[in-house]
Formats: C-alpha cells, sequence, structure tokens
C-alpha cells in the first residue's frame, strides 16, 4: 500500500470514529429526552398517593372511592400498552412521545380544575392514555440507536429514571400541595409538561439518520400476534404484574396513608416511605443487568427479587416494635430487591425479534401495569370492608392500623405467586 492510500486510510478511519461518537452522542441526547418524558409522567402518576386525604375530604369519598379514582390513569394506562408499542413500532418515538406529553398536560389541568368526581376521574384516564407511551418509547430508542448488548442496561437506567420522577411526587409535591393546594400543584405540573412536549419535538429523532427503519411490511398485529402466542411472554408478563405491586401500591398510594397512621406523623413524612421505596427500585434497576451478567442468568436474578421482597414487606407490615427509620430501611431494601426484576423486559424482549421491541415491551408493561388497575381499588375496598365505619374531622374515612395490614396482606400473597411463577420462566441469558 502506497504512502498516499495509507493516509487515505487513516482519514477515512478519523472520520468514522468522529461520525460514530458523534452518533453515539445523540443516542444519548435523544435517550435523555424520553427519560425526561417518562420521569414527569410518574410524577403524575405517583403524586395523588399523597393528597389522597385532601382528595377524600375534598369529594366527599371513602378510600375505595379514592382508589377507584387513582386507578383510572391505569383504566387507560393497561388497555393502550399493546397498541402503543405497536403505533411506536409503526411511527417512531417523536410524534407518539410529543402527542402523549399533550394529552398528559391536557388531563392535568382538566384533573385541577375538576369541581366533581367524574371530571376528575377523565383527567386522570387522559393523564394514564398520555403515560402509555413513556416507558415503551425509552426501551425502543434502546433497540434502535444503541448496540443490544446495552437493552437490559438502558431498560434498568430507564426505569431509574421513572422512580426519580415517583421521588418528586412524594415528599417534594405533598410540601407544594401543602403550601399552594393540591390544584395549584397539578397546574404548575402542567405548565411543566408544555416544556417537555416542547423538548421532545426538537429533539427526539425516531432512529439514526444510517440506519433504515426496521418495520415490517405486514399488517400492524403481526408482531402481537408472534409475542402473545409464546406461554413465556404471558408467564414473564405475569411475574412483572406482581413485581410492580411494591411501587403501585407501596410508592404511589397506600405507603404514605399505612405509614400515617402507624405512627402518626404528617403526609410529608410518611411520604418518604415510598421515596425510599423508589430510591431502593432505582438502584436496584440500576444493577440488575450487571447482577444478570455476573451470574449469567436473568431467572437466578428475578428469583432472587420477588424472595427477598416478600421478606422485607412482610417486615414492614407485621415487624413488631419496628421504629419509623426501621420502617424506611425495610422499605429502602425491598425496594432494591424488587428493582432487580425489571429483567421481565429483558426477557420477553429476547424472547420476540427485535423489529417487535416497542411491541413486546409493551405487552409486557400492559400486563405489569394492570397492578395498578387491578390492586390499587382491590385493596381500598378491602380498607372498607375492614374498617368500623367512623370519620374524621375533615370528614374523611378513619382507617386503623389493623385495617391497612389486612389490606396490604394481599400484596404478600400476590409476591407468592410471582415466586411460584419463576419456575415456569424459562432462562433466556444469551440464547436471544
Amino acid at each position: 500500500m502506497s504512502l498516499a492510500e495509507k493516509q487515505l486510510a487513516g482519514d477515512y478511519q478519523e472520520v468514522k470514529m468522529v461520525a460514530q461518537t458523534k452518533s453515539q452522542l445523540q443516542a444519548w441526547f435523544v435517550l435523555a429526552c424520553c427519560w425526561s418524558f417518562y420521569l414527569y409522567e410518574y410524577i403524575l402518576r405517583a403524586s395523588p398517593g399523597v393528597i389522597a386525604n385532601k382528595l377524600m375530604a375534598d369529594f366527599a369519598i371513602s378510600g375505595e372511592s379514592v382508589g377507584f379514582l387513582i386507578a383510572f390513569y391505569y383504566f387507560a394506562y393497561v388497555p393502550l400498552q399493546i397498541p402503543c408499542g405497536v403505533i411506536t413500532d409503526k411511527f417512531g418515538p417523536r410524534k407518539v412521545v410529543t402527542t402523549s406529553a399533550l394529552l398528559c398536560v391536557l388531563g392535568t389541568v382538566i384533573f385541577a380544575e375538576s369541581t366533581s368526581l367524574p371530571l376528575a376521574q377523565l383527567g386522570r384516564f387522559l393523564i394514564g392514555a398520555g403515560s402509555a407511551c413513556a416507558y415503551i418509547c425509552c426501551l425502543k430508542i434502546a433497540s434502535v440507536w444503541f448496540d443490544k448488548s446495552k437493552f437490559a442496561f438502558i431498560a434498568g437506567i430507564s426505569m431509574m429514571m421513572g422512580t426519580f420522577g415517583g421521588m418528586f411526587g412524594g415528599a417534594p409535591f405533598a410540601r407544594l400541595a401543602n403550601v399552594q393546594g393540591w390544584r395549584s400543584a397539578m397546574l404548575i405540573a402542567a405548565t411543566v409538561g408544555i416544556i417537555v412536549m416542547l423538548i421532545a419535538w426538537i429533539v427526539v429523532r425516531d432512529r439514526p439518520a444510517h440506519k433504515i427503519s426496521q418495520v415490517s411490511e405486514g399488517n400492524l398485529l403481526d408482531g402481537l400476534k408472534i409475542i402473545a402466542a409464546k406461554p413465556q411472554s404471558w408467564l414473564v408478563g405475569l411475574y412483572s404484574l406482581m413485581m410492580f405491586l411494591p411501587l403501585c401500591v407501596f410508592a404511589e398510594l397506600w405507603g404514605t396513608p399505612y405509614l400515617m397512621q402507624r405512627f402518626g406523623i404528617s403526609n410529608e413524612i410518611a411520604s418518604y416511605g415510598g421515596i425510599m421505596v423508589l430510591i431502593g427500585y432505582a438502584m436496584g434497576c440500576s444493577v440488575s443487568a450487571k447482577l444478570s451478567d455476573y451470574w449469567q442468568s436473568r431467572k437466578k436474578v428475578m428469583s432472587l427479587s420477588v424472595t427477598w421482597t416478600f421478606i422485607g414487606f412482610a417486615i414492614v407490615l407485621y415487624a413488631p416494635g419496628l421504629s419509623f427509620y426501621g420502617v424506611l430501611a425495610a422499605m429502602f431494601l425491598s425496594g432494591i430487591a424488587s428493582g432487580f426484576s425489571i429483567l421481565y423486559f429483558t426477557t420477553v424482549q429476547e424472547n420476540n425479534p427485535t423489529k417487535y421491541s416497542a411491541t413486546s415491551v409493551g405487552f409486557t408493561n400492559a400486563l405489569c401495569m394492570a397492578s395498578g388497575f387491578i390492586f390499587q381499588p382491590l385493596l381500598g375496598k378491602l380498607l372498607d370492608y375492614s374498617r368500623d365505619g367512623s370519620f374524621g374531622a375533615d370528614g374523611a374515612p378513619l382507617y386503623t392500623l389493623e385495617d391497612y395490614q389486612f389490606a396490604l396482606s394481599a400484596v404478600l400473597f400476590a409476591f407468592l405467586l410471582g415466586r411460584v411463577l419463576m419456575f415456569f420462566i424459562k432462562e433466556t441469558y444469551r440464547q436471544d
């Protein structure tokens, strides 16, 4: 090879490296934008937990009714998971994220301005509809913009970003709602949503410029048929339903009232229990892929997750004489254990074609988020079944510690079912 040819080859390699670096930076910017929307929608999802008593007093409703109100988020979110996955695979994340952010803003304004329970339910429904694509789009970006080996890591980090939103929806939102009123706090959240929507439209791109679409030319439902035909897809999805309960039950809704009753504390202080679950969950999600690589197994990590989550929350509910800080520590450690379970998204993705990555995530997330659809109103109903019928000075129903323990025991039973499912879920580590 002549000197000129060597120089030309060197110049080509340098240009190629610069282009790859630029593409990688763009990939992280696009993913970060999707993360910001996921964080934002998680604030909207989790915030009612710290104002549950205010909602009961303002709308003159019971625990069952407030659980039903908040669950309207899931009434939209869950059925839309599969359609959102299919649509994201077909049309790309940019349009989907922007439109979804707009729906979240609209729903938040309606919820904040509602003067009747049906109007508040409509607001929560629209928030759920807008939020349905958030996590799906993060993982779609991961599958299109990044190497396949990074998928499990990004799945964990993406969920961690969502839990940061849950943290902001805890004590910070409680403080804002106590100072400004819960309605004004929700309007402030709507303003933030407008900013997120504009950033999404400007920054997000569906795929790198050099990569062609992986979408097939077939029917929109082709991917769904392939995924739904596999028993493993259903088993992993049902496992995810059980393992999301620490977030949708403890962190998002019933954890704060439970701690308020157990220790006689304010909603701001009690909300730190949910924050401990979310911080732990975020940490568990962030290291789940590394732990899976170390053991060379998805199944071992998921089995460990459900076992230790059951033990941790049994301590939270029933350990006698445990101080408030002891409960916080137990919730934190249980959150870490439950975060390991996030590998269910990787497992189902490894069971299905890459071009249907968003559909496979949507399918699993539909079953996962059914946990809120089912358990938030269920626990409210169990609380009302257990209580003696008394009311507080503000007109909200009163529940004893025993009432909460009775209702939350349903979560422990769900963890046991999740552990049984692990006997039937197959290993997928490096088998895709």
